[in-house]
């Protein structure tokens, strides 16, 4: 009896133990199972920039395995194609944990019968798992594992969720995965404009990508197509007519290529970490998925204030100037609202060979674009007026002799027509009234745009020596067209929920200047002159500006509420035969664009101020500057060698250069370099051109061949 009893005891305890060791492998495989759900592929999901209206104008491939897998949410797609995959794939979705256990329950009768596989009876739930779980083959293990997963994902995020990840992820051949990206690449536009035989060929492709095919297998295409169709009419989906319709509708489609009309502001922007793009970004990844994953998902949709039809204007420029360039420079473009206060297009390189670099985002000189601006500070501190007398002659500063674009000196002249023809000497005189500490302190404010080599402004940064990016150039401009007021003009709408998107004018706003200065500035640079075979449109404010050895060139302007910022640049600062000018090269280009801008322009107060008086007070009447009135016979000239003359040097290589007349001291320069001699040292033969000074500030220049011997 007692062995009877200690049989059934250790029965028991058997049975116990194997009960538990049943249910921990269970538990092990549940975790496993779990576990074994990889989420990179939402995370290595593509990057996508968005323009104002949500098209795609930028992308990249996944970075793991270099597919179209574009993020796509609920909303984004058109409501018969949802209506259509749920009556096909799962129709008890809103229903089910996850899993629908009576059609998997009959898919499992009819799999058993047949002795193998053939009906899967997954949800978009388990479909899901299955992608993430990369699972290859169909197999009883990964069918359970699959069932895990959907009952764990569709609890733990929720069915819009799980939806949304199914949007993402459904293959749909080739490397194209998410059904933004298929209907992009398929159709040609966004999924939320898919026609019933669209939509439903969406639907059928997943079950079998390479196997129908469009592009590939038109007729099995169209076959299983049409049986969605059928399927989505029977459950009262669509109507008679669309069926008959779609069911004639052919599935010869080609795959498209996606547009890319940012592409380098994409490179840029994708480049950037997300707190610089303002915020954090959602994704539809929730932060529980976040936490469980290590992998960075921020920043990959980048929603911006972009209008493509302005940045089809940029490209379409773009297009036009590398078939007409005469070297290697490269053009980049920025368009401004200043009514939204949003940076509305921008064209970073047009360049397609070398376009990794968004050339408006990096800091190059500005040649004689900081002029006005020094102009302006000097109207509102009372030190200058529009028509304030200056003295545009030589003069040394220090040991440096500064000269005029076309080495010729206009006399006495009026400050605004110094603006206009963007003299260097009076502008010198200005920036030494205004200040460079303080002249680059105020553009610096309320942030850094202004780049000063060593870090110590001098009166050079008026004429490009401190560098400054092409985007903070053109929002100075605009700011000029806003009455002095700076804003901060946004790029970026959003990068977290673009349905909750606003537009963003930042509200962030700064008084740079005066709204007499700035108003005063802008109405002078109207006078500026146009480029040839340009309309002599006065509406059209600008200004130009030349770096030094003409490495950039530069037109910036505005024209009713756009603000427009060119550049032609050289990239590598190598210059090759051909020098491009701010007013020969620039400003064609900026004139092309702002004539097909709407004219919209903005509402402006009218402003009482002296600086719109027709005299200057008595104090400006003149400007102070000691200079004195040269005789005929002080006259600087050159003698020799006389200008388009053929010279030979002697047989040390030297060209002596012979003068007449001048006052003090006279200096010799070539190629913007000042030579301690009088004369100039040639081993080659060429064209060559020097220029001498003297310290009252003439000067005299000459152009000539040398040929040796």
């Amino acid at each position: 009896m007692r062995f009877k009893l200690s049989a059934a005891l250790i029965t028991k305890k058997r049975v116990i133990a194997t009960s538990a060791l049943a249910g921990l492998a269970l538990i092990s495989f549940v975790i496993y199972s779990i576990l074994s759900i990889d989420f990179s592929l939402l995370q290595n999901r593509s990057k996508i920039l968005f323009d104002k209206e949500e098209n795609v104008i930028a992308y990249t491939l996944s970075s793991d395995t270099q597919s179209y897998r574009f993020l796509t949410t609920k909303d984004e797609v058109s409501e018969i194609y949802l209506k259509i995959l749920l009556s096909n794939e799962d129709k008890n979705f809103y229903s089910h944990p996850g899993v629908d256990f009576k059609a998997l329950t009959r898919a499992l009768f009819y799999n058993l019968k047949n002795t193998e596989i053939t009906s899967g009876g997954s949800t978009l739930a388990m479909q899901v798992v299955k992608r993430l779980s990369n699972h290859k083959r169909r197999t009883y293990l990964n069918k359970l594992k699959e069932i895990i997963g959907a009952v764990y994902i569709t609890a733990v995020y929720g069915r819009e969720q799980v939806l949304s990840w199914y949007l993402t992820l459904a293959p749909f051949g080739s490397n194209i995965e998410g059904v933004k990206a298929a209907s992009l690449r398929w159709f040609n536009h966004l999924p939320d404009r898919l026609t019933p035989s669209e939509a439903a060929l969406m639907v059928a492709l997943p079950r079998a990508p390479e196997l129908i095919r469009p592009d590939l297998h038109p007729k099995r295409a169209k076959y299983y197509k049409n049986e969605a169709v059928k399927l989505a009419y029977k459950n009262g989906i669509i109507t008679e007519d669309l069926l008959k319709i779609a069911l004639k509708e052919d599935c010869s489609y080609k795959l498209n290529s996606i547009k890319q009309s940012a592409y380098t502001l994409g490179n840029y922007l994708f480049s950037k970490s997300a707190a610089s793009l303002k915020g954090e970004t959602d994704s539809a990844i929730t932060s529980k998925e976040n936490q469980q994953n290590k992998p960075s998902d921020k920043n990959k949709e980048i929603y911006t204030t972009i209008d493509s039809l302005l940045q089809d204007l940029l490209n379409r420029t773009a297009d036009k100037y590398e078939k007409n360039k005469k070297d290697n420079a490269i053009l980049s473009t920025v368009i401004l609202d200043s009514r939204t206060h949003q940076i509305v297009a921008l064209n970073g390189s047009s360049d397609t060979e070398n376009n990794q670099i968004c050339l408006p985002f990096k800091k190059r000189s500005p040649g004689s674009t900081l002029k006005p601006f020094a102009y302006a500070m000097a109207f509102e501190e009372g030190k200058l007026h529009p028509q304030t007398i200056m003295k545009d002659a030589g003069k040394l500063y220090g040991s440096w002799k500064p000269d005029n674009f076309n080495y010729r000196f206009n006399g006495e002249i009026k400050a605004k027509d110094a603006l206009c023809m963007s003299l260097n000497l009076p502008a010198l005189e200005v920036i030494k009234a205004v200040g460079p500490d303080k002249f680059c302190e105020r553009l610096n404010t309320p942030y850094t745009r202004l780049h000063v080599k060593d870090g110590i402004p001098d009166l050079s940064v008026v004429l490009g020596s401190a560098d400054i990016t092409l985007v903070d150039l053109t929002k100075l401009y605009a700011m000029l067209n806003s009455d002095g007021e700076l804003y901060d003009y946004s790029l970026v709408n959003s990068i977290k929920d673009k349905r909750k998107a606003e537009t963003d004018t930042n509200g962030k706003t700064y008084r740079l200047l005066s709204k007499a200065s700035a108003r005063a500035v802008f109405e002078i640079l109207k006078n500026t002159a146009r480029p040839v075979n340009h309309p002599d449109n006065r509406s059209v404010s600008y200004k130009t500006g030349t770096s030094y050895k003409f490495k950039d060139a530069l037109a910036v302007g505005s024209f009713g509420k756009y603000t427009v910022g060119v550049a032609i640049t050289h990239p590598d600062n190598r210059t090759q035969n051909y020098n491009n000018t701010g007013y020969t090269d620039a400003a064609p280009v900026l004139f092309d664009i702002l004539t097909q801008l709407e004219e919209d322009n903005l509402i402006k107060e009218d402003i009482e101020d002296v600086l719109f008086s027709a005299t200057a007070p008595k104090a400006l009447v003149k400007q102070n500057v000691n200079q004195k009135i040269l005789s005929i016979k002080d006259k600087l000239k050159i003698t020799f060698p006389l200008n388009n003359s053929i010279v030979s040097p002697d047989y040390n290589g030297r060209i002596y250069i012979k003068y007449e007349g001048g006052c003090g001291k006279v200096f010799l320069n070539y190629d913007d370099q000042q030579l301690e001699s009088d004369y100039l040292e040639t081993t080659k033969n060429g064209f060559y051109k020097v220029c001498l000074f003297d310290e009252d500030g003439q000067s005299d220049c000459v152009d000539f061949e040398v040929r040796t011997n």
